[in-house]
């Protein structure tokens, strides 16, 4: 049954056009080229019995899981989903397994359109880091100031991703440590994520 309805509405998360991504530029004054967010996930599994362990435990989660990398745009809507790294991946290794973002890529972009990313992730074409402390503490007053503040701006709307995940895993399935057979998780999150896509298009109208 779950395999019918992830036909449905997986489809329903989809990654826009190069168009599409320019038509989001300038929501956001104080950041007009940003249009989206990326950031990782976690699901807690099973402790495997017949694959490496080490290979699925985060020494930052202290549990053995899976990760899923999320990509929203400014307006909150999930552009694209990818679970299925392991455990003890980060998310700037993960983010490096999905494809590159950028014009012509698969996952194809404007150039002059950037994602927002928290520091883990690398700082270049297409994403967008906040500064590190050892970035800020050797400039002048100004400077510090600027970076500071971009930093606050920076995290203040990286939050939205957060929110989107947030919604994601209120489907227990996911939300909660995952006691069904492995290779079905990344299905279901995809399910889980086209659902959440669904809700929100319909709480906010867009399939009236």
């Amino acid at each position: 049954m779950w395999i019918i309805l992830w036909e449905i509405c997986a489809p329903n998360v989809r990654w826009p056009t190069r168009q599409e991504w320019l038509n989001r530029r300038g929501k956001w004054p104080e950041m007009p080229n940003v249009v989206g967010m990326i950031d990782g996930t976690s699901h807690e599994i099973l402790i495997p019995s017949t694959e490496p362990q080490q290979d699925f435990y985060s020494g930052h989660r202290k549990y053995h899981c899976i990760h899923t990398q999320v990509i929203c745009d400014n307006d909150k809507n999930i552009c694209y989903i990818h679970s299925g790294f392991l455990g003890h991946d980060n998310d700037a290794n993960a983010y490096h397994r999905i494809g590159p973002i950028g014009p012509g890529d698969a996952l194809d972009f404007q150039p002059q359109c950037y994602i927002l990313a928290d520091s883990i992730y690398p700082n270049g074409y297409s994403l967008v880091t906040p500064f590190k402390s050892v970035e800020i503490i050797r400039q002048t007053r100004a400077e510090k100031r600027f970076r500071r503040k971009f930093n606050i701006l920076h995290r203040n709307r990286r939050v939205y991703v957060e929110h989107v995940i947030k919604e994601i895993k209120t489907f227990k399935v996911i939300g909660s440590l995952f006691r069904h057979p492995r290779w079905k998780l990344s299905s279901i999150v995809e399910l889980c994520a086209g659902l959440a896509k669904r809700r929100a298009d319909l709480l906010s109208g867009e399939l009236a």
